[in-house]
């Protein structure tokens, strides 16, 4: 009698460890998937809407994000980054973006609204762009285009 109470103590430890150990790998499991299935980061040019028409002059742009968090220049966290805007210009994946006036916009103190004081008449592409706290873009990309229409 005292073989079997302790052979079935020996048993339910067994199982108990057996269960936890399972119930870790399928928690492991789960944080693992979840890093597998998580939305890729995104930005969206909110206003003005994609084919827009805008009086010329101070054009008011507001950015959202998805996935990551706005955050000032010079920060270099994983999951972070800050805005960019680029008019009818282009973008060098590999290299920080430029400051040249008229085409690159930064908005390093994490803005999500800028205004373009001086947008001249004709249409216009806008690519907001996020990029790393040394204004490289984020890999992947994590980029938005419209064209507006000024008048």
């Amino acid at each position: 009698m005292k073989r079997l109470m302790v052979g079935t103590g020996v048993a339910i430890l067994v199982l108990g460890c057996a269960g936890d150990s399972e119930q870790g790998d399928s928690q492991a499991g789960d944080a693992g998937m979840a890093d597998e299935t998580a939305a890729p980061a995104r930005v969206m040019i909110i206003e003005p809407a994609d084919g827009a028409e805008v009086a010329a002059g101070s054009v008011l742009f507001v950015m959202a994000t998805e996935g990551l968090e706005i955050v000032a220049a010079g920060v270099m966290d994983a999951g972070t980054g800050h805005h960019h805007l680029i008019v009818d210009g282009d973008v060098d994946w590999a290299l920080p973006i430029p400051n040249d006036p008229g085409v690159h916009y930064h908005m390093g103190l994490a803005q999500t609204e800028f205004t373009i004081e001086d947008m001249t008449p004709g249409e216009h592409r806008v690519i907001a762009v996020v990029a790393d706290g040394v204004h490289i873009p984020l890999d992947p990309p994590v980029a938005d285009t419209i064209t507006i229409v000024v008048r």
